[in-house]
């Protein structure tokens, strides 16, 4: 199968040597191909898709859903539902690709958690990486801690994908900069699926199991942007500034006036920041 029908536009499906299904978009017509990693909590990337548009014309995406998110298949143990497994689900996708090295690995939230991942347990396959309001696991923090700062708001809390959705809803205007700006056209014209429940639920339990990132940062080859929304309150800069201290070829870029999804509130800022990287590789 030739390299360009497995990168035409639209949606894939694969099958990887363990029998599990992974399915991935491609949306773009740049002369770069990057890969973009969807959270493994069930969002999907629908959000990626919609969202990254303005760049469409410099880049091609492949946005990678994960094991169990949108078509892609839960592992029949669930314990390898932890963003450190979801890792080898790049790695399924660069062989299937025939690729030798990704030119270019993005991740968002826990989706930069699961590129980290891949850039540390396989540094000699991607190129460039970008750590977008990357989360970062916390190797301290105990599961009592969690759920006390959650507020019995955890997913073994939440019935179905409807209840998810509107206690998304609930916690949203915290997310934006300016909420009342980007939040109408955030739920009408970008995030227009229903989160998976199951997805949270399952690699919530099993999550701890790879906790220490923090000490397996040095491990990363590729030059790295880290770049965030300066008012991110949930993965704020001391965690950005921490991967940016701790990958040894890596540049961090702070957006200002911006939250958590600093590319969809200040997409010209972004976008200058987002080009400069890859245009001095």
């Amino acid at each position: 199968m030739p390299i360009d029908h497995r990168l035409s536009s639209g949606a894939h499906s694969f099958m990887t040597p363990s029998g599990a299904t992974l399915t991935y978009f491609v949306h773009g017509k740049g002369p770069r191909t990057l890969v973009n990693v969807a959270p493994g909590w069930g969002c999907a990337s629908i959000l990626y898709q919609n969202s990254f548009t303005f760049l469409n014309d410099s880049f091609t995406f492949v946005h990678l859903e994960p094991r169990g998110t949108r078509g892609s298949s839960f592992p029949d143990d669930l314990t390898l539902m932890s963003s450190w497994h979801m890792s080898e689900d790049i790695e399924s996708l660069r062989v299937h690709l025939g690729i030798a090295v990704l030119d270019g690995l993005i991740g968002h939230s826990n989706g930069g958690c699961i590129v980290a991942w891949y850039a540390i347990r396989f540094p000699q396959h991607v190129r460039s990486l970008v750590l977008l309001d990357s989360q970062l696991p916390d190797p301290m923090q105990t599961p009592e801690a969690v759920e006390a700062f959650r507020g019995g708001r955890g997913p073994q809390h939440i019935p179905d994908d409807a209840a998810f959705a509107k206690a998304m809803d609930a916690c949203l205007p915290l997310y934006f900069a300016r909420p009342s700006q980007d939040m109408p056209r955030f739920k009408s014209k970008l995030f227009t699926n229903v989160p998976q429940i199951k997805c949270w639920a399952a690699q919530d339990r099993v999550e701890e199991q790879y906790s220490e990132q923090d000490s397996q940062l040095d491990k990363i080859e590729a030059r790295t942007l880290v770049v965030l929304g300066r008012e991110d309150f949930i993965c704020p800069i001391p965690v950005s500034e921490m991967l940016a201290a701790r990958i040894q070829r890596s540049t961090l870029a702070v957006i200002e006036d911006s939250g958590h999804f600093p590319w969809i509130e200040r997409q010209e800022r972004f976008a200058a920041a987002f080009k400069s990287f890859f245009g001095s590789l």
